[in-house]
């Protein structure tokens, strides 16, 4: 496998961290995001194995110690099986969890067991100084941790904040993903949105029940299935944004199954670092590539990856990786 093409994934996929995180106010000078809803939980798993580099990692460990109580717990549990290092997440959560302010992290590691052993959780840069305790327990090997202490709790007027706005109105339940979910595509039903906002069915049914008594969301049937929705007009006064492009008023930004990207950026980022590819053959190549996109999610897929028909070999590894690397810019 190509190092220079290992390396500009790594860099892309570093760069579209750092725009995110500082998109939610990270310290840092990222170039803005696009105009859709970042997912603070997607995004703190990707960067437990995406986001390993000591400058981003420890900024990121920063904004949690300042706004770690806006990161949904149960919801994050959730999505972990799909993505990211949860001994990672371990370790962060028993570094928040000596603060009182941030006692309910210690919910992530009722399951959690002492690692036998140790690996650097920066690869490419040594551990300078004593280890840090706590992330050794959680079987990770880094050099103490100092936090800088800029980070801002996220803009809520920002679109791509419109999440965090929306917890701050509904809480940390379902509730706000759900209106963010409605506001952005209009509609849906419970088994739909349960897939892409990281929520069992249930959850999601009776929540939105709930929410269909107010009056402001409501519900029809289609064939077997009830689908919700809402009249986006009357929820005009939350975009508190400037009008994005060359729109001439201001619009609900976009909703992206941030999971499932992530989920497939990590993928194939494990698919680029496999040392027993380095020397395997274009053809070769190309069957683990498949393998690799089979395992993906579908809709992720359809909607963002136009595998070339009949493409082969060093073609289609190409195209697919290039594709890749265009949602990253």
């Amino acid at each position: 496998m190509s190092s220079l093409r290992r390396d500009r994934f790594r860099e892309l996929a570093l760069d579209f961290l750092w725009r995110q995180w500082s998109a939610l106010g990270v310290a840092g000078h990222a170039r803005a995001v696009g105009h859709s809803i970042l997912d603070p939980e997607a995004l703190l798993l990707a960067t437990t194995r995406l986001g390993l580099e000591p400058r981003l990692f420890d900024e990121v460990l920063d904004w949690l110690n300042v706004n770690g109580a806006l990161i949904n717990l149960q919801r994050l549990q959730n999505l972990a099986p799909r993505i990211g290092e949860r001994s990672v997440i371990n370790a962060v959560a028993a570094h928040l969890a000596k603060r009182t302010v941030h006692s309910k992290w210690k919910t992530l590691l009722r399951t959690a067991t002492p690692a036998s052993n140790l690996r650097p959780l920066f690869p490419e840069v040594p551990a300078l100084g004593q280890p840090d305790e706590l992330f050794a327990r959680h079987g990770w090997l880094r050099g103490p941790l100092t936090l800088r202490r800029l980070s801002q709790p996220p803009d809520p007027h920002r679109a791509s904040n419109l999440l965090i706005k929306l917890r701050g109105l509904f809480g940390m339940q379902a509730r706000a993903e759900v209106m963010a979910y409605l506001l952005a595509c209009e509609s849906g039903h419970p088994r739909e949105m349960a897939t892409r906002l990281g929520y069992f069915p249930r959850t999601l049914q009776t929540t939105l029940n709930d929410m269909a008594g107010s009056g402001h969301v409501l519900a029809r049937r289609e064939g077997h299935e009830k689908r919700f929705w809402i009249r986006r007009d009357e929820w005009r006064f939350l975009m508190t944004w400037s009008p994005s492009g060359s729109q001439g008023t201001a619009e609900f930004p976009r909703w992206v199954d941030w999971a499932a990207f992530f989920a497939a950026i990590e993928s194939l980022w494990r698919f680029l670092d496999r040392p027993d590819l380095d020397e395997a053959g274009p053809a070769v190549q190309a069957i683990e590539l498949r393998a690799c996109l089979d395992a993906m999610d579908p809709a992720f897929l359809r909607e963002n990856i136009d595998v070339p028909p009949g493409a082969t070999g060093a073609a289609l590894v190409e195209a697919v990786v290039g594709r890749f690397c265009q949602l990253l810019l």
